[in-house]
């Protein structure tokens, strides 16, 4: 009889778990509000802004984004100087200046400018390696290709030539990472990947949660085509910029950072 009492009681606390499970599943879920255009796969890498609602509550994220494929480009880090002064002022002159189609800015850095985290740019290292919760994860670039991995994974070697320590993690395994911030919405800047060949990287012209940016990614479609595998944080807030030159006589695209920053993350063809 007590074994009997209290199924009832299990059966009706189970289905209220699974009741909120689904709530939550569907309160994360986005959908796109802007289409690919029909001529972005031509171009590459290719600029595109788009838009995402959660229809839960009407919340939209909006984004600058530039796509490219990771066998004809690599990632650079272009390194604007520790002193108040940056060695380029606005962000597209510096990045042009680099040889770069597209970037976005890069890592974090403390008041003195001085990084954040490791920082490799043109194969020379500054700040340190560090096990800080938010640089939870590492990118960088070498003659095999582009690479995210998190900060425990990740293995030192000769050969890289660019590379940022930052975070937070925001999707790994095509799910968003749980746990992140869902308060204090600001600009955000990332870099997603389908682990294959696509890449892009972003900037949002909307004030965004961490939270909602990695469920936002992490849905089928909302802001790429393509289910996006593994994506991290970058410096957001006032450091937000992003430059895309679009190429076929289409205007270059710029966001320029609020303040100055330390860094921009570069990508260049190979």
């Amino acid at each position: 009889m007590k074994v009997a009492a209290q199924t009832p009681f299990r059966h009706a606390l189970l289905l209220c778990a699974l009741l909120t499970c689904t709530a939550d599943i569907a309160f994360a879920e986005w959908r796109p509000l802007t289409e690919p255009a029909p001529d972005d796969a031509a171009a590459d890498p290719f600029y595109a802004k788009r838009t995402a609602e959660r229809p839960a509550d009407g919340k939209q994220l909006s984004a600058h984004l530039a796509f490219f494929d990771s066998r004809a480009y690599r990632l650079d880090v272009v390194d604007l100087g520790a002193g108040p002064e940056p060695t380029e002022r606005d962000i597209d002159d510096a990045l042009r200046a680099a040889g770069c189609t597209a970037g976005v800015n890069g890592g974090f850095f403390h008041p003195d400018y001085s990084p954040l985290g490791l920082v490799i740019a043109d194969g020379k290292r500054s700040g340190r390696f560090q096990a800080g919760k938010l640089l939870s994860g590492v990118l960088y670039s070498d003659d095999r290709g582009i690479h995210l991995t998190r900060r425990a994974a990740f293995r030192d070697h000769p050969g890289i030539h660019a590379l940022l320590q930052t975070g937070p993690y925001l999707v790994e395994n095509g799910n968003a990472v749980r746990g992140l911030s869902d308060s204090r919405p600001a600009r955000r800047t990332f870099i997603a990947t389908d682990w294959r060949r696509n890449w892009v990287i972003g900037a949002t012209t909307s004030s965004v949660t961490l939270a909602d940016l990695a469920d936002a990614l992490a849905t089928p479609g909302a802001l790429t085509s393509w289910p996006v595998d593994r994506a991290i944080n970058l410096d957001g807030g006032s450091s937000t910029g992003f430059f895309v030159e679009s190429g076929d006589n289409r205007p270059s695209r710029t966001l320029q950072p609020l303040k100055r920053v330390r860094n921009l993350l570069c990508v260049t063809t190979r």
